[in-house]
């Protein structure tokens, strides 16, 4: 057990330690007993012949079972040596002073140097034959002088220990008692001749025995003798080489003294040099003097703390700061900083000093001191004028305040971001390169898109190329070009994931003190707004339509109210009465045209308006719509030039002479008296070119790009100088783009005419090409016509109106027809089946009360014929579309009209369906 103060360090390898806090070690077991002892601890090897006599009393106290152990190893114990392959003792146990001497004046312990006289041949023969085979090498009946003679048996046992590659050999010595007979003795002749044959046998093996363990020996001894002589040979081979080498160092020698001589000359001129040297060195430790102060006095005047360290981590020197800094005093020079304990977690530095001196490089860390000050540490090796890594250089710079800063920059970027983040417009920030630096959560959500697909990628790439239009590139260029902010610059596109939209983007050039050229984004979702403007704005035109609608159908209402209540208070003459229906005809058609653009408004906002396309020669349908202008122009003075060249092309003729009449109407309509209109019909660019201009009033520039749009006119007002319900340059524009082709207006503005440009594909004929079609122009009969005689013809008209039905009545009749009319389908039917055959034309209205016209058509279809299911039937209804028209003809119309008709038209219809022409 030891104190406080001691310690095991100087013995740590013979103590173990038991409670290392109590300080309680026990000493370790040894393996072996001491090296030798020439005279063993009992003082002799016991013998049964001579028993040692054991004391009766002992005076002191002893251990009983330690003593008998040792008697029993005394009495049988063999005589032993342990030694390794050279033959160095490393063991011995018994008294060996009869066999073992020591060499005066040395201190080896080589076995066969110690072994006495006739000894060394036998024990160099068995160990060099224990050696060669690994196996027990026993040799007997051992003779040699000591004194007297003795005799022993010698066996040498090699082993090799399990854990060790080394070999060792056991050598027992068996000493033989005088009194046994030698194995070498032989029987006499005489006392042969005396022996028993069975004693004779016994003594014949022993003979044998003797002569092959001499057989043995002799063998033993050749071997060893052959290796002696092997290693004499070799022995005398290294004595010729050593010779050898001793000339060759005699010549070598006589050199030398040469060189020696030369070495002498040159220690003259050494001393020379170092005399000269002396006096350099002397001047140099003046200047390293005069450095050192310079030294000294630069460290003390630097505010800096800087610590210069060895290369086991050592204090070489410190400026003040520093002392200040790590609290050291002068007597730390020379320790290691790992001991000092200042205002730094010293245990932080150690790696990175260690990792400068292994790799050499600089390294730099912020670290912080025990009371929180912040300084950044520089960590560099430290090199000598001949540029060898001789330590470290630590030197410390105060970053407290700029901790600080930054740290309150960081407070208030966090606080800014929060802000962006919160907010639910959408940012992004782009590099010059328009690539993505950042963008807020708004972003993310509105566009739908993730934050690692978006960061530093480019804007135009983001999302499949969704953001890669080409309004938005040129004004994110004219940013960073002009430095120019962009306010409310709106684009619609159809975005990826989220279709549609219509975005307000708001962007600036941010200036940064690292003259980064950035740009801040602000996107505003105005898809709604827009909406709702547009939605105010056409309801704001729908109304305006309505009440233009409402103006334009009253009009015509009002003069027919007022001419027929007219004719009926007052007998009017006949000039009256022609006037009166002149002002009937004229605002009938007024009404039918309003109804027709109205219709085809609707077609074209349902989408279901449809061509009927055929090839046709423009020329011939411009000429067409000339001449159905022709009146009008002649009206007002106006003078029609056109030019026009053939040229084909693929459409409905009938929507494209509404469309040519259009055209020219509104030329004629916005032209003041005595002006001209130019019609031109052109090939350009492989396309069919229409130009309509007139000195009109012109169209002011403002106006342009609204004039295509429904329900828009340029005067809308109460006192606007010309109807309309603005809804036929919208039709135009429409069929226009059915037929593939465009149109546009021009005009240098008020007062000074338009020109309306129309182009369409020109038409391409296949090898088997339809005919083209030649328009017709429409024209209305009257009553002094020639139309083929009604005469005797059973006509039945169906129609719930009455008002309706009454003029038609009249107007058959008139023509010499017999007209039974009824107002529901089942009254027809009933006329139907009380006479059958009786009827040669139906003519039915196809909005009837209860069962409508197809009711009735598929009823008469289901008569037999001579019941009348094969009566001509003409359908004579307000549904006037193409739709209801193919409708009508598949039920069992012959003819399909829309009201109102020209009645002359529809006689001369029943004529022909009569077989009357």
């Amino acid at each position: 057990m030891l104190g406080t103060a001691e310690s095991i360090k100087a013995a740590s390898n013979l103590f173990a330690p038991v409670d290392e806090a109590c300080k309680i070690y026990a000493r370790k077991l040894s393996l072996s007993n001491p090296l030798f002892a020439f005279t063993a601890t009992s003082g002799f090897v016991p013998s049964l012949h001579n028993p040692q006599r054991i004391p009766e009393k002992r005076s002191i106290p002893f251990d009983l079972a330690r003593e008998v152990d040792q008697l029993i190893a005394n009495r049988y114990m063999p005589l032993s040596v342990m030694v390794d392959e050279q033959m160095q003792i490393l063991q011995m146990r018994g008294d060996l002073d009869l066999y073992l001497k020591l060499t005066p004046s040395t201190t080896e312990l080589n076995l066969l140097s110690m072994a006495r006289e006739g000894l060394v041949t036998p024990l160099r023969t068995a160990l060099y034959q224990a050696k060669t085979e690994n196996v027990l090498v026993r040799q007997e009946d051992i003779q040699m002088e000591q004194g007297e003679r003795a005799r022993l048996n010698l066996e040498v046992l090699p082993f090799r220990p399990a854990l060790m590659n080394a070999l060792y050999f056991l050598v027992l010595f068996n000493p033989i008692s005088p009194s046994a007979p030698a194995s070498n003795t032989f029987t006499s002749s005489a006392t042969v001749e005396n022996l028993e044959p069975a004693d004779l046998a016994r003594e014949l093996v022993t003979l044998r025995q003797a002569l092959s363990a001499a057989t043995q020996r002799e063998l033993s001894a050749q071997a060893h003798l052959q290796a002696m002589m092997q290693e004499q040979n070799q022995l005398n081979q290294n004595l010729r080489i050593a010779n050898e080498e001793i000339l060759s160092s005699n010549e070598e020698l006589q050199s030398t003294n040469e060189e020696l001589q030369t070495a002498k000359e040159e220690i003259q001129a050494t001393n020379e040099e170092l005399s000269t040297t002396n006096e350099e060195l002397r001047s140099r430790n003046l200047q390293q003097n005069r450095d050192n102060s310079d030294l000294n006095n630069f460290i003390a005047s630097i505010n800096i703390p800087i610590v210069m360290l060895t290369n086991d981590l050592k204090i070489r020197r410190f400026t003040p700061t520093a002392q200040r800094l790590f609290n050291f005093i002068p007597t730390d020079i020379g320790r290691p900083l790992t001991d000092l304990h200042g205002n730094f977690d010293v245990s932080q530095l150690e790696p990175m000093i260690l990792e400068v001196l292994e790799t050499l490089n600089t390294k730099e860390q912020e670290i912080q001191t025990e009371a929180g000050y912040w300084y950044s540490i520089r960590i560099r090796p430290y090199r000598t004028t001949e540029n060898q890594i001789d330590g470290v250089t630590l030197l410390l710079q105060d970053i407290n305040a700029l901790k600080r800063y930054t740290a309150s920059l960081e407070s208030a970027r966090n606080y800014t971001e929060a802000i962006v983040e919160t907010v639910q417009i959408p940012l992004v920030v782009l590099d010059a390169d328009l690539r993505v630096n950042t963008a807020n959560r708004a972003f993310y959500e509105t566009f739908q898109v993730s934050e690692a697909e978006t960061i530093n990628t480019l804007l135009f790439e983001l999302s499949n190329g969704q953001w890669d239009i080409p309004e938005l590139r040129s004004m994110l260029n004219g940013i960073l070009a002009d430095e120019l902010a962009v306010q409310d610059f709106e684009v619609n596109h159809d975005f990826e994931q989220i279709g549609q939209k219509n975005m307000l983007f708001n962007g600036c050039k941010l200036y940064r003190e690292d003259n980064i050229n950035m740009i801040l984004l602000v996107i505003l979702d105005v898809t709604e707004r827009t909406a709702r403007q547009k939605a105010e704005a056409a309801n704001r035109a729908k109304d305006e339509f309505l009440s233009n609608l409402s103006h334009e159908l009253r009009n015509p209402l009002n003069s027919l109210l007022a001419w027929v209540q007219l004719l009926r208070n007052r007998d009017c003459d006949k000039a009256t009465v022609d006037h009166a229906l002149e002002a009937f005809e004229q605002n009938g058609r007024l009404l039918n045209y309003l109804i027709e653009d109205i219709l085809d408004a609707s077609r074209i906002a349902s989408g279901k308006l449809q061509l009927n396309s055929h090839p046709i020669d423009l020329s011939l349908l411009v000429q067409a719509a000339l001449d159905s202008v022709n009146f009008s122009a002649v009206a007002k003075n106006i003078q029609l030039v056109s030019s026009l060249s053939s040229i084909s092309v693929l459409g409905d003729a009938e929507r494209l002479q509404q469309v040519l009449g259009n055209l020219l109407s509104n030329a004629i309509k916005f032209t003041p008296a005595g002006g001209r209109v130019d019609i031109t019909l052109s090939q350009v660019d492989q396309q069919a070119q229409i130009q309509v201009s007139d000195t009109g009033i012109g169209i002011p520039a403002e106006l342009l790009p609204h004039i295509f749009e429904r329900f828009y006119q340029a005067d809308s007002s109460t006192t606007k100088t010309n109807q309309g319900l603005g809804l036929g340059l919208a039709i135009v524009r429409h069929l226009i783009e059915l037929h593939g082709g465009t149109v546009q207006a021009e005009s240098l503005g008020e007062g000074q005419g338009a020109t309306l440009t129309m182009r369409l594909p020109l038409y391409v004929p296949p090898p088997t090409s339809p005919p083209i079609v030649e328009p017709t122009v429409e024209t209305s009969l009257d009553a002094s016509q020639n139309l083929p005689s009604l005469e005797g013809l059973q006509i039945l008209v169906v129609d719930d109106q009455v008002d309706v039905l009454l003029p038609l009545q009249f107007m058959l009749e008139t023509y010499g027809a017999e007209v039974v009319a009824v107002t529901t389908a089942r009254a027809a039917l009933s006329a139907l089946n009380e006479s059958p055959n009786r009827y040669d034309v139906l003519i039915s209205d196809l909005g009837l009360p209860e069962e409508d016209g197809y009711f009735l058509i598929q009823q008469v279809r289901s008569l037999s014929a001579a019941a009348g299911g094969q009566i001509p039937a003409i359908a004579l209804t307000g549904y006037a579309s193409k739709a209801e028209q193919q409708r009508a003809i598949k039920a069992g119309f012959q003819m399909h009209m829309a009201k109102p008709c020209d009645l002359v038209q529809l006689g001369a219809i029943v004529a022909d369906l009569a077989k009357r022409t």
